[in-house]
């Protein structure tokens, strides 16, 4: 390549939800059935378990029963995905396995009425940690 010169990429983090808090195991899932708390919510179910020491691991499960045909059982996983994914960082990086379930309305209800419902499963469910006060400067100080 003549004329050009070789460029580094500035390493970007990853926004994925880390491999290590990705559930992936049937043991775990079977465990969570079993032993688990349930949260229910109008447009998903949040399944809890305690487990001290174990870093916090998160699944989502969408059923061709309950959900629907394939498209719609990977849209309503995707959306759950993505709507924890933007809030694991007040999730608590131990102590919890934790598995939504998709309703038939989550790959089609509005974006904002599902993130609020995951919002207060989560929060009654005791996982997700309240959002920060914003503070706002003294009115002489705005600019």
């Amino acid at each position: 390549m003549a004329g050009s010169s070789a460029r580094t990429m500035t390493p970007v983090r990853s926004e994925k939800l880390p491999a290590h808090h990705r559930l992936t195991a049937s043991a775990d899932f079977a465990a969570l059935r079993a032993e688990g708390v349930a949260f229910r919510g109008a447009l998903c179910l949040l399944v809890t378990l305690a487990r001290p020491g174990e870093p916090t691991r998160v699944g989502f499960v969408a059923s061709k029963r309950g959900v629907g045909g394939a498209v719609e059982r990977n849209r309503a996983r995707r959306r759950l995905r993505e709507i924890v994914r933007r809030r694991f960082t007040r999730v608590p990086e131990t102590g919890w396995l934790l598995m939504f379930v998709a309703h038939r309305a989550a790959p089609t209800v509005a974006h904002q009425d599902l993130a609020t419902d995951v919002e207060r499963v989560m929060t009654a469910a005791g996982v997700l940690a309240p959002l920060p006060a914003v503070i706002e400067p003294p009115a002489g100080l705005a600019r």
